[in-house]
């Protein structure tokens, strides 16, 4: 009997410390904040001038979302999600590009990174992958 607790008890467990997990990163990221400022409108970034990514690499604050991030981006700005099993925290977001600031290339051996602040004045730096750049605004992207 005390076999069946134990499973009970590991079975009811993960998905609490699961759901911990997702908030605390959520936090601590700052995602969390970044949603009370630029919460996501269900249209938003999806219009037809729109391009998407799926399962890419970035970081948001000191929190590294390994091809967990989903972008689209549009003339209005950018629109950032979760994948669906780290959603919970982590409302969808979307940022005017008018809204990143201190932009610069991060490129690394193999790959292209770009560096941004988020708000004015900065809610958190981010560093996504260069597709962001190649589909931001001409007048908002790094020189050089």
């Amino acid at each position: 009997m005390p076999d069946l607790w134990y499973r009970a008890a590991l079975l009811t467990s993960i998905p609490v410390v699961w759901c911990g997990i997702c908030l605390v990163l959520s936090w601590s990221s700052g995602w969390w904040v970044l949603s009370q400022r630029y919460a996501a409108e269900p249209g938003d970034g999806f219009g037809d001038d729109s391009n998407r990514a799926y399962m890419r690499t970035g970081r948001i604050g000191a929190i590294q979302y390994h091809s967990t991030l989903n972008f689209v981006a549009d003339t209005r700005g950018l629109r950032i999600s979760v994948f669906l099993p780290f959603r919970l925290g982590h409302p969808p977001l979307f940022i005017p590009w008018s809204e990143f600031d201190k932009v610069r290339l991060d490129d690394k051996l193999f790959s292209q990174r770009i560096k941004m602040s988020v708000g004015r004045p900065a809610i958190t730096r981010v560093v996504f992958p260069g597709w962001v750049k190649f589909h931001m605004p001409i007048e908002h992207r790094p020189s050089a």
